[in-house]
Formats: C-alpha cells, sequence, structure tokens
C-alpha cells in the first residue's frame, strides 16, 4: 500500500474492490480444488496471486504462484490442498488486518 504515496482515497478503492473479489476467487479456488480441475485451479490462482501481488503481499503471492505453476503444469498434485489450506488462512488474517487499515484512515 506504500506504492500509493498514501493517498487514503486510492488506499479505500483499492481495499474495497479486493474486498469483493477475493472472496469470489477463494470460493473458486476451493471449488476448482474439490473438482480435481487442475487447470482452473492453476488460473484461479493466478488472479489471486496478481491481487495480492498489488498489496505487497509477497508470502502470498509466492503461495499462489507455487499453486498456479502445479496446477497449470499438473505436478505436485498432492500438495496443492495444503497450499491452498495455507492461503485461505493468510486471505482471512489479511482481511481482519484490512478491516483495521480502513477503520484507521477513515478516521
Amino acid at each position: 500500500m506504500q506504492l500509493m504515496d498514501n493517498n487514503t482515497e486510492i488506499v479505500l478503492e483499492v481495499l474495497a474492490i479486493f474486498k469483493v473479489e477475493v472472496p469470489k476467487d477463494m470460493i473458486n479456488l476451493q471449488k476448482n480444488l474439490q473438482e480435481k480441475e487442475w487447470n482452473k485451479v492453476g488460473n484461479t490462482a493466478h488472479k489471486l496471486k496478481s491481487s495480492v501481488g498489488n498489496l505487497g503481499l509477497n508470502e502470498l503471492r509466492d503461495l499462489f504462484l507455487y499453486i498456479e505453476q502445479n496446477g497449470k503444469e499438473g505436478t505436485n498434485l498432492d500438495k496443492i490442498p495444503e497450499y491452498v489450506l495455507q492461503t485461505t488462512a493468510g486471505i482471512k488474517q489479511l482481511f481482519v488486518d484490512i478491516e483495521q487499515e480502513i477503520k484507521k484512515l477513515q478516521s
């Protein structure tokens, strides 16, 4: 978020979009994982990788990159569910952090 030069309006807008889009993508990721639609898992992880990367969240970005690459290549498929669990936990914590950031910015 430092990339936005502390422009509160832009930060709030980006966070609002993030709060709407990321939950939908996480649901799709989990659905595609359950259905073993590996290419779709990879494509959805690509979207999520970009979303968290735009916020500078490199650890989450790297987890989604792993899911993306292995889903698209059909490799290490047995490890993808654990990575999805890790990203799910990370996203849940991120939403707590986002709510705190929004309150701070609006005060």
